[in-house]
Order: C-alpha cells, then sequence, then structure tokens
C-alpha cells in the first residue's frame, strides 16, 4: 500500500492503529515530519505503549528542532522501558546537541551501566569528561543535521519499507536493506553525531560559506551599478527599442528596485514560512543570509547582457528553490511551495519597486496594472511593423517643408521615456544649410544654420502633436535627412 493509499485509509478507519502505525513510519521515511508527529501523537495517546512509537515520537520532535519535548519523550519512555540501551542512545546524543554535557554524560554512564558491553559508550563518556575538564562551550547548532549516520531510528525497523523485525536481524526480512548501526562512537567534538565526513554542516560552515557568497555577489552588484551609472550618457539619447530603454531610463529605477530587494527579500521568506505552517526550527540568520543571497542573484541577473538576460532570470527559481531545499532542511514539497510562494510575492515587489521609483523620478504616478499591458502590447503588435525612420530628400536641393505628427505608443509612461527623436543631414558636398524644427508652424525647437557636410542632432518631443521640418540650402546642394524614433508616425 502506498502512502497515499495510506493515508486515505487511516482518515476512513482511525482506529486501525497498526495501519496508522506504517503510515507514521513512512511519513518519518519521506521526511514528512511535521505530519508524522500528529500521527504517532494519536498513537501515543490512544494505542497501547509501544517503544518503537516512543522512539519515533523523539526523532520526529528532535528532526523539528523541538528538543525538550524530545528529551520528555524518551523520558517518559524509560520510565516503562528502563533498560533498553536504545532510549538512552537517544537521549545522550540529543542532550549533546544541546549542549548539556553534564546530562550527557550521566546518560552515557546509565547506558554502560545497563549494558556494560555497549560498542562505544565508554568512549563517549571518555569524551565528554576531557570536554567538561576544558570547559569548552560549543554553539547550539542548527536544527537539522544532514548526512547523519544515526538516524536515530530503532534497530529493529527498517529504514527503507518500515517492517519491524528481530532484533537479531542483519538484514530486513521484506526488502534486504541492512539493520546494522553503525559502530563508530559520536564525534562529541562537533554536535555529538557521526556525520559524513563530505558533509559536515555546522553553524559556522554555514554562515561562512553564504557570507562568503553573499559578500562576492552584492560586491559585484555595486561594482556593476558603478560601472553603468558612470557610463550613462548624460547627453539627449533617442531609444529605439525597449531594451534601449532598460540600459539607459531604467538604470536609476533597477539599482533603487536591486538594492531595497536586499532588504525586503528576507522578509518575505520569514513570512511566507510562517504563512505555509513550517514547524521546522529555521535559525533567524539562515534566513536573513538565505533572503539577501537570492535577491543579490536576482540584482546580479539584471546586468546580464541582452541575448542571455531572459534565459538568467528563467533560472531564478530553479536556484531559489535549491538555495531553499538545501539550507531549511524542510521536506522537498514545503520548499517547493515556499519557493513558489517567494518567486511571486518577489515579483510583485520587483513590479511596485520600479514604479515607486518611476513614478518619483517622472513626477507622475506610474499605475503598473495599465501601465505593463500597453507596453507590452506596443513591443509585440505595433513596434515591429511600426517606421522607426522617416527619410525626406531633396535631390534637386530645393527647400522642404515636411510635417509631421508622432503617434503615442498607448503607454504614458513609454511616452515620457522614449521621447527623443534624432535628425541626421546628409549633404552631397559641404554647403551652408539651415535646419529648422518647429512645435506647429511657428514654435521653434531648434534653428541651426551651418556650413557642414553632415549632421546629427537629438530632440525631445511630444506625442499626438504636429511638427514642422523646414530644410534648405545656400546652394541647392542635394540632401537626405533621417529621422528616427521609437514612434509610428505620419508625414505629409
Amino acid at each position: 500500500m502506498n502512502l497515499l493509499d495510506l493515508l486515505d485509509y487511516v482518515e476512513k478507519n482511525p482506529k486501525d492503529y497498526e495501519k496508522r502505525w506504517t503510515l507514521a513510519k513512512k511519513l518519518y521515511q519521506n521526511k514528512d515530519y511535521s505530519l508524522a508527529l500528529d500521527h504517532l501523537t494519536v498513537l501515543v495517546n490512544e494505542w497501547e505503549p509501544h517503544i518503537n512509537v516512543y522512539r519515533f515520537l523523539s526523532a520526529t520532535l528532535y528532526r523539528l528542532g523541538k528538543y525538550e519535548d524530545a528529551i520528555e519523550k524518551l523520558k517518559k519512555a524509560i520510565e516503562i522501558w528502563g533498560n533498553e540501551p536504545g532510549l538512552y542512545e537517544q537521549l545522550g546524543r540529543i542532550y549533546v546537541t544541546i549542549g548539556k554535557y553534564d546530562l550527557a554524560k550521566q546518560t552515557y554512564e546509565k547506558l554502560h551501566e545497563i549494558c556494560p558491553e555497549h560498542k562505544w559508550a565508554h568512549v563517549a563518556i571518555e569524551r565528554l569528561k576531557r570536554h567538561i575538564e576544558r570547559k569548552t562551550v560549543k554553539k547550539r547548532p542548527f536544527p537539522v543535521i544532514l548526512a547523519t549516520d544515526f538516524d536515530l531510528l530503532p534497530e529493529s525497523i527498517c529504514k527503507r519499507c518500515g517492517s519491524e523485525n528481530p532484533k537479531d536481524n542483519d538484514h530486513c526480512w521484506k526488502c534486504g536493506e541492512t539493520l546494522r548501526l553503525s559502530t563508530s562512537p559520536p564525534n562529541l567534538s562537533t554536535t555529538g553525531f557521526s556525520q559524513n565526513v563530505l558533509i559536515n554542516l555546522t553553524p559556522e560552515i554555514i554562515t561562512l560559506f553564504l557570507g562568503l557568497v553573499l559578500i562576492i555577489f552584492v560586491s559585484i552588484n555595486i561594482f556593476m551599478s558603478l560601472t553603468f551609472w558612470l557610463q550613462k550618457p548624460t547627453l539627449l539619447h533617442t531609444h529605439l527599442s525597449f531594451w534601449d530603454i532598460y540600459q539607459n531610463e531604467l538604470l536609476l529605477s533597477r539599482i533603487i528596485t536591486g538594492f531595497s530587494l536586499l532588504i525586503i527579500s528576507p522578509l518575505l521568506i520569514n513570512l511566507i514560512s510562517k504563512i505555509m505552517g513550517v514547524k521546522e526550527s529555521i535559525h533567524p540568520n539562515l534566513i536573513i543570509l538565505v533572503g539577501i543571497l537570492i535577491a543579490s542573484i536576482v540584482f546580479l541577473f539584471s546586468w546580464l547582457p541582452k541575448f542571455i538576460i531572459l534565459w538568467g532570470f528563467a533560472f531564478i527559481p530553479l536556484f531559489a528553490f535549491l538555495i531553499i531545499l538545501g539550507t531549511f532542511g524542510i521536506s522537498l514539497l514545503k520548499a517547493l511551495n515556499i519557493c513558489l510562494l517567494y518567486i511571486l510575492s518577489l515579483l510583485i515587489s520587483t513590479i511596485l519597486l520600479l514604479t515607486l521609483s518611476e513614478s518619483y523620478q517622472l513626477k507622475r504616478f506610474i499605475n503598473p496594472i495599465s501601465q505593463i499591458p500597453s507596453t507590452v502590447s506596443f513591443f509585440r503588435t505595433q513596434y515591429p511593423n511600426s517606421t522607426r525612420s522617416l527619410e525626406i530628400k531633396s535631390e534637386d536641393g530645393s527647400p522642404v517643408i515636411r510635417n509631421i505628427l508622432w503617434n503615442s505608443t498607448g503607454s504614458y509612461w513609454l511616452d515620457t521615456r522614449s521621447k527623443e527623436i534624432t535628425i541626421t543631414l546628409f549633404l552631397n558636398d559641404a554647403d551652408e544649410f539651415v535646419l529648422e524644427v518647429n512645435r506647429g508652424e511657428t514654435k521653434p525647437i531648434i534653428y541651426e544654420k551651418l556650413r557642414s557636410e553632415r549632421y546629427k542632432v537629438n530632440l525631445p518631443i511630444e506625442t499626438d502633436t504636429n511638427y514642422t521640418i523646414k530644410i534648405s540650402t545656400s546652394n541647392n546642394t542635394p540632401f537626405v535627412a533621417i529621422v528616427q524614433s521609437l514612434f509610428t508616425s505620419n508625414l505629409s
């Protein structure tokens, strides 16, 4: 019977404690400790006393970071089964985990008393004595210890299928999984558990690693912000694509948004963890480091080149999920749910911060609900088919007068950010020319009279307004004027 079938069966048959016990073991093995705790609590309160139920209950409370509750359950079990070595093993290891070394030594001494042939109780006692004599103070470890050889599971319970086995069995009768525990003594120099040599995740190592990565990412973001800001063009610039606007016009808003996300991101993760009802004890410093780290990755990706920036942002959910799953020590499903809600919240926060920054700079409220769709619509439908450049030509050099109307993009934010046009004048030969641009017929924006073979100028314009362009040469030299802008236009 698979896990889902067991859940359904137990819900319909709450008094079938044997099946509930099987379900609790499978939930523990799947690291769904919160749900396992619910079923184990029912078994302890309603079922006949079973030592393995108490051991699983204590192990589950330990995995949730509820050390005092785990100790209480083990003490209650010891009152019933006072000569069971496994209970003292668990209790001693938990005492070491929370730094109560005196109590841990007393527990291992009791273990050695009831089981003199125990494989490593005497070693634990000697190490604890030396440790206490040195008065070495160890910081409390993070609640979740990865890659531990000793998983607080009774040796008669199969870790793979959860089947009961006689204590003399070396392998599970059902699936063949080995049942022998590690014979090595606990490593009391760190957290009190024998850990895999490849992964020794102490608080110092986790904090140091995340801190170093964080410093690197934040430093790169500061460097990129200063570099792009110093390279920002000081003169008027004509934007012919959204990428031009993103690089130049949105630079300040992007910097403000990026650094603001570094502050908001940890708050979002903490809030979402509470909303999702995560019962595992997650250290606040870990939440802060993870939140800033993910936000710094988002900020860093905003500096990517045009051809890979979308791919970079597409991978952010994956990076966020892996970071949350790898550091918080929660189940896969919880990490996925937290990640999805966090990414959605981060996206909304980014949009709000960008629009607030733009509203402040432009002295006008930018409504993201209306402006984002209209901007996207322009670049998806109108912009690919629009005329980005107009040609005003005189083959015989005679004066030319043209009336131009630049149409709105449909977004007042985009109209404001893209209000410049570029006029480039090419003459067949160097000659004196006059270039005049008027708003309407009589309000001049520019009047330029000089001698040259080529001339270029950027001008601010307003959409849905008529403009008049006048060009003439002193010696009737043929010329061509190219007018470039983001807007569609009508020429007459």
